[in-house]
C-alpha cells in the first residue's frame, strides 16, 4: 500500500505559501533588529555584572583582577547572545527563501510541461 501523495499544485501551493510567509516574517524580524551600539553593550555588561555580584552575596565578592574578568566574560556571553539572535533569524530568512525558489521552480516547471 502506498503513502497518499499530494498533488502537484498542492506541492507548489505548499512551497510558495511557507516560502513567502517565511520570508516575509523573518525579513521583518530581521528588519526589525536593533543596532546595539558600544554604549548599550556596556550598560548590559554593568546591569548583568550587577545582578551576578548581589547574586554571590557578600562573602563572595571577586577581587579587582577577578572582577575585570568576570566583566570580560559577560560581556562575550552578551555580544554571543546579539550575535546568536541575528544570525537564528538571517537563517530563518534563508531557508523562506529556498522554499520560495522551490516552489517557484515546481511553478515554472510544471506551466513548462503543461505548455509543451
Amino acid at each position: 500500500m502506498h503513502a497518499p501523495r499530494l498533488p502537484f499544485r498542492s506541492l507548489t501551493a505548499l512551497l510558495l505559501s511557507i516560502g513567502l510567509g517565511l520570508t516575509i516574517y523573518y525579513g521583518h524580524e530581521w528588519w526589525r533588529l536593533p543596532e546595539y551600539s558600544d554604549a548599550d553593550i556596556d550598560a548590559s555588561v554593568e546591569l548583568n555584572l550587577h545582578m551576578e555580584l548581589q547574586r554571590r552575596g557578600p562573602h563572595l565578592q571577586p577581587d579587582a583582577e577577578n572582577l575585570e574578568r568576570l566583566r570580560r566574560l559577560i560581556r562575550a556571553e552578551v555580544q554571543a547572545e546579539i550575535r546568536r539572535e541575528r544570525e537564528t533569524i538571517q537563517r530563518r530568512f534563508g531557508i523562506g527563501l529556498i522554499a520560495l525558489v522551490l516552489g517557484l521552480g515546481q511553478y515554472a516547471a510544471g506551466s513548462w510541461r503543461r505548455g509543451a
